[in-house]
């Protein structure tokens, strides 16, 4: 898992939250996780048999929203405790697909947690792809699934992204006010000279 080890680099980089430098770590931290996660799988196996259903561009429009989420959650989590480490343990193959367990032992305020993550992966034409993440039995595929047929059955296909897009949008929102409120204030004061 290189591509693990390029991610826990770019977020453990010391960079000013909002700067120039900021938004390219987090653009390469976007970057590397297309490279590791099938978002089309993982939306394709949450949606079930509505996938069936939708038209391309309803598709490309899902999995392009859900990406975004979970992209700026992925990095959100990754930046507010750095002090984890990871073991790798068993790879199971069988034919397309593989499963890859991994042990996360993470330390907060002195204590110590340890989280069972298995990546479940998909071999396509741009190699082997992550389309769940399992953390302690709860799969990701499983989660999503359950809300999206909950919203779906109550306010259709197009509640469902309506409710995404808005869920990106505040996002959006609250990240431009808080770059906003850090631009706007005033500079520190320089040591008095003497």
């Amino acid at each position: 898992m290189r591509l693990n080890g390029a991610v826990d680099k770019l977020l453990r980089s010391k960079t000013e939250p909002g700067t120039e430098a900021d938004k390219r770590v987090r653009n390469e931290i976007r970057d590397r996780a297309s490279d590791l996660f099938d978002y089309t799988e993982l939306c394709k196996r949450a949606l079930g048999e509505h996938w069936a259903k939708m038209a391309e561009k309803q598709r490309t429009d899902f999995v392009a929203t859900l990406q975004e989420l979970i992209e700026r959650n992925y990095i959100r989590q990754l930046r507010t405790n750095l002090d984890y480490e990871v073991t790798y343990g068993e790879e199971q193959v069988e034919g397309p697909e593989a499963k890859i367990a991994t042990q996360i032992k993470i330390r907060t305020k002195g204590k110590s947690t340890n989280a069972t993550i298995d990546y479940r992966m998909l071999q396509g034409a741009r190699g082997w792809l992550v389309y769940d993440v399992i953390t302690d039995e709860v799969s990701l595929v499983r989660n999503y699934r359950s809300q999206f047929q909950r919203i779906i059955a109550s306010s259709g296909y197009d509640g469902l992204l309506n409710r995404m897009k808005t869920k990106l949008s505040e996002e959006k929102e609250k990240e431009a006010k808080e770059e906003k409120e850090r631009t706007a204030a005033p500079a520190p004061a320089a040591a008095p000279k003497g």
